[in-house]
């Protein structure tokens, strides 16, 4: 009978069998397809590692400036300086817009009259007298006087060109008190900044009246006897035995330790 040529092959036949090729490239297949998708997995792995490390670096940044604007604090006083002086363009920390009422139009002034040599009096500071206005007394010591804090029914100016220390105080449009602070300025009579008590004593003997204030500092004030002069003083303020600071001017307004204290 002769050989079937289509169909299964006759047993005992010695041909390779298919079949089993066949499963072990499929198992090989699976293998790298396998093997494909974990390294594709492990290389997203570290992408996403990475931006959780660049989020975690940035972090800190967006705190620290948060941190940096909320420990900003504004700081604001009330309290009016005994001693204001200006920088070398004529201005001080605490002049606002408003102090241009201070000297409206002022005029350029060189060669200030206010200089070492200057003294206190009662009446004032050289030829800076009390009741003169502001732009008066520019005039007179032919020197810009600068604001030292915003213009008001009360408030400080301090010449632009003179030795250090000096403050006038304004009272509803006109100087009305001097304030010695530091520096060389003295009296007429060479009282200033380090003068003893006693010397004060000596010079002036009957004419002064003590105070002794609240922080124990004593007050030697000098009551003038000449006639017209009876509406004016001169303080001196004593700590450690010798004078710490000093003011002339009008009372009431010179007996005030802070004059423009609402």
């Amino acid at each position: 009978m002769a050989e079937q040529i289509w169909g299964e092959p006759r047993r005992g036949s010695r041909g390779m069998n298919p079949r089993p090729i066949f499963a072990v490239l499929l198992t090989v297949i699976a293998l790298v397809a396998v093997a494909l998708f974990v390294l594709t997995r492990n290389d997203d792995d570290g992408d996403t590692a990475a931006d959780v490390t660049t989020t975690t670096t940035s972090s800190p940044s967006a705190t620290s400036s948060t941190t940096t604007t909320t420990t900003i604090a504004a700081t604001t006083t009330t309290t009016i300086p005994t001693e204001c002086t200006v920088d070398s363009a004529g201005t001080t920390d605490t002049t606002t817009s408003e102090t241009e009422e201070a000297s409206p139009s002022p005029p350029v002034l060189t060669g200030s009259a206010l200089d070492e040599s200057s003294s206190i009096s009662t009446v004032g500071l050289d030829e800076v007298t009390f009741g003169m206005t502001v732009v008066q007394a520019e005039t007179a010591a032919n020197t810009r006087m600068i604001a030292c804090e915003p213009v008001s029914d009360c408030y400080r100016v301090t010449p632009f060109e003179a030795p250090e220390g000096i403050s006038f105080v304004v009272d509803k449009g006109t100087i009305e008190r001097v304030d010695i602070v530091s520096g060389p300025i003295t009296t007429r009579s060479g009282v200033g900044i380090g003068t003893p008590q006693e010397r004060i004593m000596e010079l002036f003997g009957d004419r002064i009246e003590t105070l002794v204030n609240d922080d124990s500092s004593v007050d030697l004030i000098f009551v003038p006897r000449d006639e017209g002069d009876d509406q004016f003083r001169v303080i001196f303020t004593i700590r450690d035995g010798s004078v710490d600071t000093y003011r002339s001017g009008r009372i009431p307004l010179v007996l005030e330790p802070d004059p423009c204290a609402s």
